[in-house]
């Protein structure tokens, strides 16, 4: 129990540690995210990819030692649940590394790509600026005329013939200026290289896959705990809300880091209040109903069971001392009567 507390302790204090080394995902897109990583890479496979991965697996001893004491007390709990403990954690380290180191490779070669994609893209819209200022902007026109002048001297008819061709221009996704057909290269890049990362892909499956069995385990653990009575209510059914919360907040880890880390406290003994009865008696004791305890099941409750009906008794026994009867006092359901003749 000592060791397994200690390992969920450690996990929080690595956590603590791991922070500063977080890399920042500030950034309005990918092009902007990869320059960040780019500049943070220790930070991205330290802190991220190592610490938070060794984290994690610190939560197996703890998840171990609950599923294995709620095996101990109940047969309701099957033998392949004890892979819960395991399966979860160890995923979701191993994909925590694949995409932090994915995500460094994809950033270096943004990096190296992105300034002869910008050139290009430069070149090709100041370019296409250059031809279409060259090109008229009305189509070419040309006019002939011929007129008609009278004997007096009077213009009468003029006669006006026009030709021309007009060029139809297509409508393209160009931009109008180099700066944003830069800005669109590397919006285009950044998202081909991490389309075509295969390294960061197979993580990111692996992270879900992972993430629901950790999510699943959280949910069955503490669950069976609270009803063995190896952890109270609230405890049981805050590690629920907390492993549901992974799927829901992306910073949901941390509060489920700091769960670990004082259940590891109370299985450790250093928690400030005892552990529930179920530890040391080696036996389920389940908590009671919220209704109040209503004491053994009738099948183990001792004594005779007495058989009969009950009905109300409307005659007065007699006196033992031969004295004369006394009236018969009225029962309840003759009051209840007189009350309703009244109304």
């Amino acid at each position: 129990m000592r060791p397994a507390g200690i390992c969920a302790i450690l996990s929080a204090v690595i956590v603590a540690v791991s922070l500063p080394l977080q890399p920042s995902t500030g950034g309005d897109n990918d092009a902007e995210r990869l320059t960040t990583f780019h500049g943070q890479s220790t930070d991205l496979i330290v802190g991220q990819g190592v610490l938070i991965g060794l984290a994690i697996l610190l939560f197996i001893p703890l998840l171990y030692l609950l599923i294995r004491s709620e095996r101990g007390r109940t047969k309701r709990v099957r033998g392949w649940t004890v892979a819960l403990a395991f399966v979860g954690p160890i995923l979701f380290s191993i994909s925590g590394f694949m995409v932090a180191v994915g995500l460094n490779d994809v950033a270096d070669k943004f990096v190296n790509q992105a300034p002869a994609k910008e050139r290009q893209a430069r070149e090709q819209a100041t370019a296409a600026q250059a031809q279409r200022t060259a090109q008229p902007q009305d189509t070419t026109t040309r006019t002939s005329t011929s007129g008609t002048t009278s004997s007096a001297g009077t213009t009468t008819a003029a006669t006006t013939s026009t030709s021309g061709t007009t060029s139809t221009q297509s409508t393209t996704t160009t931009p109008r200026t180099p700066d944003q057909a830069a800005s669109k290269a590397r919006d285009d890049l950044a998202s081909n290289l991490l389309d075509d990362s295969g390294l960061l892909q197979a993580g990111s499956l692996l992270r879900f896959v992972g993430l629901l069995a950790l999510v699943f385990a959280m949910i069955y653990i503490p669950l069976w705990a609270s009803r063995t009575g190896l952890l109270t209510r609230f405890w049981g059914y805050l590690g629920m809300a907390l492993g549901i919360s992974l799927l829901l907040i992306p910073v949901g880890i941390f509060g489920l880091v700091l769960w670990f880390a004082a259940v590891g406290l109370m299985v450790a003994r250093w928690w400030p209040t005892p552990l529930p009865p179920a530890w040391d008696e080696g036996v389920a004791i389940p908590w009671p109903a919220r209704g109040g305890d209503l004491g053994p099941p009738v099948a183990e409750r001792g004594g005779d069971t007495i058989e009969g009906s009950g009905r109300e008794v409307s005659e007065q026994p007699l006196p033992e001392n031969g004295d004369a009867p006394t009236e018969p006092a009225e029962t309840q359901g003759q009051r209840r009567k007189k009350r309703k003749r009244r109304k």
